[in-house]
């Protein structure tokens, strides 16, 4: 016959399994910097992609202000995805640091760069976090980074593709293009 086993016991007994899921160097706490890290990058993306937008509007770069635009609502959309979990959390998130931004008006390159340069600051920290995340078993801040990696990848992978463009067919062709 079965033993019974209290649920006290069992979840004494997941409890200590658990603790093998640990993994030395990382903590909820450090899930908790990185989770604020990337809130604090994807506020600053979407500051400098929102004053692009509307630059490049003003241009006449009509396409690539939408593009841009586009871009820095799925930043805001991955500050809150941040800011939902930091609430989870119940971590205070305050004070946000919102650099200016570094890039230079009238300077497509120089945007272009500061983007890709974001993005991929945007890509490690959230790589970290989920890194982080499964080492104390927190598997769904770790999944919920996936969306936010795969983001932060497409624009690494739109900003480069912007550069080989222009040193392929010159900074004038591309822009004629954005019109």
């Amino acid at each position: 016959m079965s033993e019974k086993v209290s649920v006290e016991e069992l979840l004494s007994e997941q409890n200590n399994k658990s603790i093998a899921q640990q993994v030395e160097g990382y903590s909820s706490n450090t899930v908790i910097e990185l989770l604020k890290k990337s809130l604090n990058i994807h506020w600053q993306q979407t500051t400098a992609l929102t004053a692009q937008a509307e630059h490049l509007q003003r241009w006449g770069y009509k396409k690539l202000a939408a593009i841009i635009k586009e871009d820095s609502i799925q930043e805001q959309t991955h500050a809150a995805i941040n800011i939902k979990r930091l609430e989870f959390f119940d971590a205070d998130y305050q004070p946000l640091i919102v650099s200016p931004p570094v890039w230079k008006r009238h300077d497509m390159v120089a945007m272009i760069q500061y983007n890709l340069d974001s993005v991929r600051q945007a890509s490690a920290a959230e790589r970290a976090t989920i890194v982080a995340a499964r080492a104390v078993g927190d598997e769904i801040t770790a999944n919920m980074l996936i969306e936010l990696l795969q983001g932060s990848e497409d624009g690494i992978e739109l900003y480069e593709g912007y550069l080989k463009l222009i040193e392929e067919m010159g900074l004038d062709n591309f822009l004629t293009l954005q019109v």
